[in-house]
């Protein structure tokens, strides 16, 4: 198949650790990919890590200081290997990928500490180790039929250097700005039938390992998208599309056939856990469409996500976020000038810590801490207090949820409300809207989250 330019038209194909874990996986995978290739189109697949291999390789990084790590890591290299068996490819193709773990972990033990550099070095490895057995398995599975290459996404997607950028952001939240290349599209085309190549991970100009934040896959399979003006993006992961709210906490939810670009953006900023609001806003400008399946349920419709939606006069999906870390700064009578609000917000920066304005006084402000960065942890967030009290007069921190309704305008979401006939908390706190004027958070007590959602997706989703 061809685009309208008469080139080889592309597909590209995400696939979480959900979704990459096992044989019948892989099966799945295969199957996929024939199907498009049947059609004409050549495939491009973005590969995550194993199924929690991610977490157990930041754990490995934090005991490599000590140099108490070789069991986990013969743990971690026992599970590839097994999976290596399982797909029934070559296990030594790991064995450079093994050797390159152990040189990092050595390396953080010498340095008696653990880097940004270092850290995304060791952590790059999952999406190395998984997509190389992936390559592998899809070379079996064609044989001589079809042409499949592996590439290193390193390769492929340079951050750009960002001078404002504190060192963990560099390293661990980096940010690519990928154009499309019509020269590499046609190339690749008649070279592969297939590219297999890693998510999460890219380099920076001098050559060094990066990562691009946590849930990076579907950011990097949105950039490769770009790269080659896809004729359409999919995610594969473990449920089949997006919900009008998460149904492991709401078994109501119901899928959304359909949605644009826009709400599912203001869903993904909102918490939802599905898309990273990168992914989205790299391939709004090409007007590439997404689409949501599950690998378990290949035939299932997913999500279709594009421009092609108008205004709702409803409410389309309500997203929830618990357990945020909430600040409350009581800064004094000198809280609102200029150089005490930058102080503040360059702590935070300096932490790489994001914050949204939650609410302010002449004397306060109340802020979200952003718990989706890489770096996050409760230990920093402690630190942050600490810091923060140099410049405040207190520091009060809590934990709340955010309750987020996207689809309609604020003005429009806020009138239904008023027409529920149940009993609604007594004080809300009105957190923000956007310039679009679809999208209304509320900052609501964490433990009565779940039972206000439940009542408000009764009521508002039609």
């Amino acid at each position: 198949m061809s685009n309208k330019n008469n080139n080889p038209a592309w597909v590209v194909l995400k696939f979480g650790g959900s979704s990459v874990s096992s044989l019948d996986d892989w099966n799945n995978i295969g199957s996929i990919v024939s199907e498009y290739l049947q059609q004409g189109f050549k495939v491009a697949l973005v590969h995550s890590a194993f199924k929690n291999i991610t977490n157990q390789l930041e754990a490995l990084a934090q005991t490599a200081v000590s140099g108490h790590y070789q069991e986990p890591l013969n743990e971690l290299i026992s599970y590839h290997l097994d999976m290596a068996q399982q797909m029934g490819v070559d296990d030594t193709l790991l064995t450079p990928w093994i050797e390159s773990v152990q040189s990092v972990l050595q390396n953080i033990h010498q340095s008696g500490e653990l880097t940004s550099p270092l850290r995304a070095r060791l952590v790059a490895h999952g999406e190395l180790l998984s997509s190389t057995l992936g390559a592998a398995f899809l070379r079996k599975l064609f044989k001589d039929h079809q042409r499949v290459e592996w590439l290193d996404a390193r390769q492929l997607f340079v951050a750009e250097d960002e001078v404002h950028n504190n060192i963990n952001d560099r390293f661990l939240n980096a940010v690519c700005h990928p154009r499309p290349d019509e020269k590499l599209a046609n190339q690749w085309a008649e070279q592969f039938d297939v590219v297999l190549t890693q998510g999460f991970i890219a380099s920076n100009k001098s050559g060094e390992t990066i990562l691009l934040g946590r849930e990076g896959s579907d950011t990097s399979a949105s950039y490769l998208a770009a790269l080659l003006e896809a004729e359409k993006l999919e995610i594969w992961t473990d449920v089949a599309g997006m919900f009008t709210t998460d149904p492991n906490k709401l078994p109501e939810a119901k899928k959304i056939q359909q949605i644009n670009y826009d709400q599912a953006f203001e869903m993904a900023e909102a918490g939802a856990k599905i898309l990273h609001p990168r992914c989205l806003s790299t391939v709004m400008p090409y007007n590439i469409p997404i689409e949501i399946k599950s690998t378990h349920q290949p035939q299932e419709s997913g999500t279709l996500i594009n421009k092609d939606d108008g205004d709702s006069k409803w409410v389309k999906a309500i997203a929830l976020k618990q357990q945020v870390p909430v600040m409350t700064l009581l800064l004094g009578r000198r809280g609102q000038q200029p150089e005490t609000l930058q102080k503040v917000f360059g702590i935070f920066n300096d932490f790489a810590l994001g914050c949204e304005l939650l609410a302010s006084t002449k004397e306060s402000l109340v802020v979200a801490v952003e718990t989706s960065n890489s770096i996050y942890s409760n230990e920093i967030l402690n630190e942050l207090s600490v810091k923060l009290a140099e410049t405040c007069r207190s520091v009060l921190l809590s934990h709340s949820a955010i309750i987020t309704l996207v689809g309609c305008q604020s003005s429009q979401a806020l009138w239904h409300m008023m027409q529920i006939d149940a009993e609604l908390p007594e004080q809300w706190l009105l957190l923000s809207h956007t310039s679009s004027d679809h999208h209304l958070s509320f900052l609501v007590n964490d433990d009565d989250a779940l039972d206000i959602l439940k009542l408000l997706h009764e009521h508002l989703i039609q």
